[in-house]
């Protein structure tokens, strides 16, 4: 397996391809590359798969879609249902008698979990705007991430005001008009939400950045007691006590057994004793079980806030006017109304709500966007 050796049974890394797999998962999240271009790209740089053969659209795919860089282990992925022609299939978790079985943190990772959800969430997006006969854009730094508030469509480029301020609209709205109705199919159709321009885009961005530049400490404070918060809810318990009273148990069911053995009790006592111990010890098992995936939980949490906090201390660093760096970390905006815009960024687990108006420059057609509020929603 690329980015990975077997020895002595258990996964071990190959730092120079495990380079090459976060290369794969940052052109495709970060990048808004698609797998043909990646797969391109890799190929010109010189590198090679594990077989040496030169990359193809497909295994880059495969790779997108492994949870194993991300240290966990899928098992039953894939199964043979009819054991007459021996034919395997992919296991999508719908056949009740091979369910799929996760092990989280079974190997050192190469990428985060987080970023391996928001490849998934990626590559289902893709695949839904393909079945739709819609195309996935990243011609602009905004492209293919603009919603609509009110209907839940894209927003698309429909005409410019000038090239550095281009306009969008409703995708809705474009096709079907600003009177919402039933059309003959039975879908929704029709929107009266407006345009946008690039400019409120971008002054939107620019004012969020160097919001975060500037209160980077109460970000870090907020997250960690966001976290702690959360983790507070549902505390990980002590599971020793738990399992000496297992072992009590299991010393009072060999104790029947020599009771009965001895003929101080009846094998029917025997048995109602034995199954009294047994759903015991299940109960107490199941407890501790449920604390093993409580700490695997709040594993998971820490590592995400852990990420957020390193990338929010990153934008010390960055230019607050820059388009590259607004496409890095935009991940969606929603356009609510004239005035009303959401922005959610993949540096921080929560949405940014920016309340705006547009003032006429005097002697000029030109309009100013001014930011009036900003409001953080968790």
């Amino acid at each position: 397996m690329y980015g990975f050796n077997i020895r002595d049974g258990k996964l071990e890394v190959i730092p120079d391809e495990a380079e090459v797999v976060k290369k794969i998962f940052n052109m495709y999240l970060y990048e808004g590359k698609g797998s043909t271009r990646i797969a391109n790209e890799l190929n010109a740089a010189g590198y090679f798969t594990s077989t040496g053969k030169i990359w193809r659209q497909d295994a880059v795919i495969r790779i997108l879609k492994n949870d194993k860089y991300c240290g966990n282990l899928t098992q039953w992925k894939h199964c043979c249902t009819d054991f007459l022609s021996h034919k395997v299939v992919h296991n999508d978790g719908s056949y009740a008698d091979m369910p799929l079985i996760t092990i989280e943190d079974h190997h050192e990772q190469i990428i985060s979990v987080e970023v391996f959800e928001q490849v998934q969430e990626l590559l289902d997006k893709r695949g839904r705007l393909a079945r739709e006969g819609r195309k996935f854009s990243q011609h602009y730094w905004y492209s293919s991430r603009v919603y609509c508030g009110k209907c839940g469509w894209a927003y698309g480029v429909t005409g410019r005001k000038s090239l550095e301020n281009r306009c969008l609209r409703c995708v809705n709205r474009s096709k079907h008009g600003a009177s919402h109705r039933i059309d003959a199919n039975g879908a929704d159709v029709g929107c009266d939400n407006k345009f946008i321009t690039e400019n409120v885009l971008k002054c939107g961005m620019k004012y969020i950045l160097e919001h975060i530049k500037s209160s980077r400490d109460s970000i870090v404070s907020q997250l960690l007691t966001e976290i702690q918060l959360i983790q507070s809810e549902t505390p990980a318990i002590d599971t020793a006590p738990i399992q000496e009273e297992i072992d009590k148990l299991v010393k009072k069911k060999h104790k029947a057994i020599d009771m009965m053995l001895e003929e101080l009790i009846s094998k029917d006592d025997l048995k109602n004793q034995v199954d009294f111990y047994d759903a015991e010890i299940a109960k107490l098992t199941d407890k501790i079980t449920k604390n093993q995936n409580i700490g695997a939980v709040h594993k998971q949490q820490l590592d995400g806030i852990k990420s957020y906090i390193k990338q929010v201390n990153q934008t010390s660093d960055i230019s607050t006017d820059s388009t590259e760096i607004y496409g890095t970390v935009l991940k969606k905006i929603t356009v609510h109304r004239d005035g009303l815009i959401d922005f959610e960024l993949n540096c921080v687990p929560f949405t940014f709500r920016i309340y705006y108006h547009q003032k006429r420059l005097a002697n000029a057609r030109k309009f100013k966007v001014c930011i009036d509020n900003c409001e953080v929603i968790a």
